[in-house]
């Protein structure tokens, strides 16, 4: 869950102030947005390919619509995301990594 105020700068646009995951609603630290709680700590959810559900309409000039986009804190992508994704027939496992 994003959540915005409006801020005055010349005009008044949105600007993003905090983000919470939109499952168990766990905010983010303030720096970078990250659920990390240390520099040292690697506890992050990353979107390698992007999946959004975009509708609208389209011209070479402009265009227009909506679309739907989720933050999901790295304790939701393992225990709610990854069981459910599984339960529909997803067979990947979870792989070792080091540096």
């Amino acid at each position: 869950m994003r959540i915005y105020e409006d801020r005055e700068v010349k005009y008044t646009k949105k600007a993003l102030v905090e983000k919470k995951c939109d499952l168990c609603g766990m905010a983010a630290s303030t720096e970078e947005d990250s659920w990390a709680t240390s520099s040292y700590k690697i506890d992050e959810t990353e979107v390698r390919i992007e999946v959004r559900q975009k509708d609208g309409t389209g011209y070479p000039e402009g265009g227009w619509g909506t679309e739907y986009v989720a933050d999901i804190c790295p304790d939701c992508f393992r225990n709610k995301l990854i069981p459910w994704i599984q339960s529909q027939g997803c067979t990947k496992e979870r792989t070792e990594w080091d540096y």
